[in-house]
């Protein structure tokens, strides 16, 4: 999978929403990654994932995991 990294959590939710809103298919939507960075998917025209990540924030880390991904 391809990922894109942006400069901030509110650029994943703002991108995120973006690219659905323009009719591409979300296959996860923003969530708090355990490893401390923002992170969704959605699909790209032929149906490839395509990631989109913030930079990783300690504060966030919470390890070992203690949840499942948010379903989509």
């Amino acid at each position: 999978m391809l990922t894109f990294r942006v400069d901030t959590r509110e650029e994943v939710d703002a991108l995120y929403a973006e690219l659905t809103g323009a009719g591409h298919e979300g296959r996860q939507p923003p969530f708090d990654a355990f490893f401390g960075a923002r992170y969704a998917i959605v699909a790209d025209p032929d149906g490839n994932d395509v990631g989109i990540m913030s930079p990783s924030d300690d504060t966030m880390r919470s390890w070992p995991p203690t949840s499942e991904s948010p379903s989509p």
